[in-house]
């Protein structure tokens, strides 16, 4: 008799006859510590940004930070992707048992991060004043030059987030997504405690504002590595670092790149999209770039239950093709997403209620946060099908049909998103709010092509 997937500690699932509660404790397993992630770094992360929004500059300083958020992730677009073959090609050969291919397949995906680590932080380092100036427009100096010093000490700490990326994405892979909780929170607490030091000068650290803010971030990002390499060093790991087999293998590479490739496209639309997107927001003004940045940094929490749920589907489908069982990577999928709407139509209704509130704990000006407010209510609205849709994108990149979720982003994020954006700001003249409906757009219509996709079931015959 066949053999399911394992649990986080090991324990075997008997894939002949699945039991529904049984597939619900495997789902449940996975998703809670990533949604528990997701959640915390959130709350973190809007902590951060709060810290910064009592600054007596608040919306200048939001604005900065705001600028460096889109270059911040195009760099990297690049590990993201490789992160999506990592996660997919471990899981396939967790599932085939085939603990040594899934070792070799993190060792070549730390080289290839080191590499283009580097290559890309040269890059940035020379460009990244051009970037800002860019993206920031018609802004005021004050605010394009505390977003070039946010964005050059962010360049430093690449290297550490890179890497301790790669290795999540491994862990997640393995189904170990309680260690990449451990990781996360340890990141973050550093992040905010610094952040607190530096950004006010508390207990003799200088007083940096927004530099401060960003060196926090960096300052977490290493603690996070360090945290990340401990996990991975330990002998009771399904995946491990050891000392040996640090050689190129050309073989593996080429199976991460088959799904990173397409997925490393996907990431670099999406991110010029969001980049356009951004550009969009900033000639509308600094006040209007606050607001949709404090809002920006409310709606993660928005997203924390389709990307835990989204990490559980990645799991056990590249798991249960791995052992050839479609029918039950189809079964988890289905359980998978109905357990995802129903806990992010809970946070929808608490964003809808609270979103003031939180808008308010991020700076006093109250034009900012009004505007603010208002677009996390038309976020929320849109929340449930909107967590849904990563559901039906992560199963897919789960199976390794990263072309396809290439090109959901492309028409989702890099032609929709901005064209009814144009069109609701300059015709119908309304401004944030136009937006901000450009954005629940874009999430139903990535929704409907992901859904349509997995329906037709292609993706279950996809090799890797």
């Amino acid at each position: 008799m066949g053999r399911g997937p394992a649990l986080p500690g090991g324990k075997q699932i008997d894939i002949e006859v699945p039991e529904n509660n049984q597939k619900r404790k495997l789902i449940v397993s996975l998703a809670w510590p990533a949604l528990v992630e997701n959640i915390f770094t959130s709350i973190m992360s809007m902590v951060s940004m709060m810290m910064v929004g009592r600054l007596a500059n608040s919306a200048q300083a939001i604005a900065a930070v705001g600028l460096v958020t889109q270059p911040r992730f195009i760099m990297l677009s690049i590990f993201m992707a490789m992160n999506i073959g990592t996660t997919a090609i471990i899981a396939r050969c967790k599932g085939a048992n085939d603990p040594d291919s899934a070792n070799n397949a993190l060792r070549q995906a730390l080289i290839l991060t080191a590499g283009f680590t580097f290559v890309l932080c040269g890059l940035m380092l020379a460009f990244n004043e051009y970037i800002i100036r860019f993206i920031a427009g018609n802004m005021d100096e004050e605010t394009i030059q505390l977003g070039i010093d946010y964005m050059r000490i962010q360049i430093w700490g690449f290297p550490t987030m890179s890497l301790t990326f790669a290795m999540n994405a491994a862990l997640r892979g393995a189904g170990n997504t309680r260690a990449t909780l451990f990781n996360t929170s340890a990141a973050n607490v550093a992040n905010v405690l610094f952040s607190f030091l530096l950004i006010y000068g508390h207990f003799g650290f200088p007083r940096m504002e927004v530099s401060g803010a960003s060196l926090a971030v960096v300052i977490g990002q290493t603690v996070g590595l360090m945290s990340a390499t401990f996990v991975l060093l330990q002998g009771k790991q399904y995946i491990k670092i050891r000392p040996r087999g640090w050689k190129i293998d050309f073989t593996m590479i080429k199976r991460i790149w088959n799904i990173g490739l397409p997925a490393l496209f996907e990431q670099v639309v999406m991110r010029v999209g969001m980049l356009w997107f951004a550009v969009i927001v900033a000639g509308l003004g600094t006040i209007q770039f606050a607001a949709h940045m404090v809002a920006m940094n409310t709606q993660m929490l928005s997203f924390t239950t389709g990307m835990a749920f989204g990490t559980a589907a990645t799991t056990l489908v590249g798991q249960s093709l791995g052992r050839e069982r479609p029918d039950l990577a189809q079964q988890y999928v289905r359980m998978t997403n109905n357990l995802g709407i129903i806990v992010s139509t809970i946070i929808a209704v608490m964003l809808f209620v609270f979103s003031r509130p939180l808008t308010a704990l991020y700076t006093n000006e109250l034009e900012v946060m009004n505007l603010a407010s208002q677009m996390i209510m038309i976020v929320a609205l849109s929340n449930p099908i909107s967590n849904a849709r990563f559901v039906y994108v992560a199963s897919l990149r789960g199976a390794g049909d990263a072309k396809f979720t290439l090109v959901i982003t492309f028409i989702g994020i890099l032609v929709a998103r901005p064209a009814i954006a144009l069109m609701l700001v300059n015709i119908f003249n309304l401004g944030l709010h136009g937006v901000w409906i450009a954005l629940v757009s874009d999430s139903v219509i990535c929704y409907f092509l992901a859904y349509f996709r997995y329906k037709g079931g292609k993706w279950t015959k996809i090799k890797v």
